[in-house]
């Protein structure tokens, strides 16, 4: 659905070069909610611009739907541009418009008449339960409200992909709830490809199936998101994925063990049937459960006694009960 080949994206700043990314490669399947993460700075918006032909790549190519977009200009360009949408963080919402007026933007452009507008505008604005806001100006709208605008103004054009940079990012929790669940229900009802462009990981969690992290411009990690979040992590993705780990010398001496519980092992009373069957006291240094799309994913740090038997018939246990167990320096 979208490739994205050896793509590099360089600024010339005050006659020095600034690497905004480089060398991405990156695949997203039809159907894909696929989650972009990454501090500020780390070449997030410089992407999703490449993405959508907003910025010229120094290198590389981006195919989206069988056609490389990298070699398109003009017509042809803007033509492939409309199977693209876009939801923004700030909403980017037309002022002197209203909600029905600024959903019908993107029609008036490709030239539908007066009648489809109608058609296709109501129609949106029933998905997005705001059919009651028609005649509405933006200033008189909640931020959620704004945000559902967005959304179904992008989806005007019936796109194949839906880009969407920090589209929750100025909402409220609750609010952000509410806008996730629209999104995975657009990509569910229409088929639409979401790739979601975001600094949050609460937001990859809820609705992305697949997730790629970036970092100063490059992809440090990528998979399916229960994957990436139940590998063994790397010293650059921990502060992604949320995981330390105490080096207090207390410790010294005794095995320390990462668990990770996935779904129905998340559920079950794995630790205390350890410690019953191999007659063995165990600390519990720090722990979560939570649930990523619908899955249930429990992890925790846990200390054993120094011990090299007891760690052997540990990991034996655990690998039985499906319990992944990285053993911790």
């Amino acid at each position: 659905m979208i490739e994205i080949q050896n793509l590099s994206k360089i600024y010339e700043k005050a006659h020095q070069k600034v690497v905004a990314i480089e060398h991405i490669d990156l695949k997203v399947e039809r159907g894909d909610i696929y989650g972009i993460v990454g501090l500020s700075g780390a070449g997030k918006s410089s992407l999703v611009r490449c993405i959508n032909r907003i910025e010229d790549p120094t290198t590389g190519t981006v195919i989206v739907d069988g056609v490389d977009l990298t070699s398109l200009s003009g017509k042809a360009l803007r033509s492939e541009r409309q199977k693209i949408g876009m939801i923004f963080q700030n909403f980017n919402l037309l002022s002197s418009k209203t909600v029905f007026e600024n959903i019908a933007f993107p029609l008036r452009l490709k030239g539908l008449d007066k009648e489809q507008i109608q058609k296709r505008v109501l129609d949106l604005l029933e998905k997005v339960e705001l059919t009651e806001k028609a005649d509405v100006y933006p200033v008189n709208l909640s931020g959620g409200q704004k945000q559902r605008v967005g959304i179904a103004r992008a989806l005007a054009n019936e796109p194949s992909v839906l880009l969407c940079d920090e589209s929750t990012s100025a909402l409220d929790p609750k609010t952000t709830k509410q806008i996730l669940g629209l999104l995975k229900r657009i990509n569910k009802e229409f088929g639409v490809t979401l790739v979601v462009i975001t600094h949050e990981m609460d937001v990859v969690k809820a609705i992305c199936n697949k997730v790629a992290i970036l970092e100063s411009g490059r992809i440090i990690a990528e998979g399916d998101t229960i994957d990436v979040f139940t590998r063994k992590t790397s010293d650059a993705t921990k502060h992604f994925i949320g995981e330390s780990v105490s080096s207090d010398s207390n410790h010294r001496g005794n095995n320390r063990l990462q668990l990770t519980f996935k779904g129905v092992s998340a559920e079950q009373p794995i630790l205390s049937g350890l410690i019953r069957n191999l007659a063995v006291d165990v600390n519990i240094l720090s722990g979560s459960i939570e649930t990523i799309q619908d899955y249930p994913l429990g992890k925790l740090i846990v200390e054993l006694p120094g011990d090299s038997n007891v760690l052997i018939e540990a990991l034996d246990y655990l690998s039985a009960k499906g319990v992944d167990a990285e053993v911790l320096s």
